[in-house]
């Protein structure tokens, strides 16, 4: 992957892979209280970092795992993760066949292993800010582009600029009242997996309008009911 002229190291490898069927397992709306303006959910662990891979999915789903309300200690290191998702993904084949893996291939891996009982999906930064201020994170699933790469002085990254490619990150906070450098309000809390020299500790900002093109331009958001497995 390049951006620009100068090689970029820091790896994507979420591919999208939609289905109409998602449309029956939309996430449900929650009831909000006017109090509930912010939340962050503890995250155990700090960043990790894919390094040189395209494994960010499996990545954001390892730290899903490790993110409250629900604790689970992961089963499988993140490569292994990758692989097991890439066997069970909407392509035949697997690395060095291809590259990356989808979001919805991360989550058939979590409920056949006992982490989950269903899986459901938000398309809009609405139904995203609610799950997060009630009920836990969520894996997001969108294109990256070149103002996603660094984010701001702010903290925050934009979608603007040529895309390169889809990306897979956690979102572990909401807060409706925050104040944006585009002059809008609300913005979502993300983990990345580069590091905790990306970003503020591998954290950043992003407000809900970019949230929302995103999701508009084949985005995904992905939300499970999670359960603590036994070890």
């Amino acid at each position: 992957m390049t951006r620009g002229v100068e090689p970029d190291p820091r790896r994507l490898g979420r591919r999208p892979a939609f289905d109409d069927r998602d449309r029956r397992f939309a996430l449900q709306r929650v009831s909000v209280p006017p109090t509930r303006t912010s939340k962050y959910w503890l995250c155990r662990g700090g960043p990790l970092d894919q390094g040189y891979t395209s494994q960010c999915v499996a990545y954001a789903g390892t730290r899903y795992l490790t993110t409250h309300p629900v604790v689970n200690v992961p089963h499988l290191m993140p490569h292994q993760l990758y692989l097991e998702c890439q066997r069970l993904d909407e392509w035949p084949g697997e690395e060095p066949d291809y590259e990356g893996t989808s979001v919805r291939a991360l989550f058939k891996v979590l409920k056949r292993d006992g982490f989950i009982t269903e899986y459901r999906w938000a398309w809009n930064a609405e139904m995203v800010m609610g799950h997060l201020l009630m009920t836990g994170p969520m894996v997001l699933g969108t294109d990256w582009t070149e103002r996603m790469f660094d984010p701001d002085p702010y903290g925050f990254i934009w979608d603007e600029g040529e895309s390169f490619g889809g990306h897979a990150y956690l979102a572990i906070g909401a807060n409706r009242k925050k104040p944006c450098p585009d002059g809008s309000t609300g913005a979502i809390r993300i983990l990345n997996s580069w590091s905790g020299s990306w970003g503020q500790n591998g954290r950043a900002w992003m407000s809900l309008k970019v949230l929302d093109r995103l999701l508009t331009r084949h985005g995904e958001a992905c939300i499970a009911t999670e359960i603590k497995r036994a070890a």
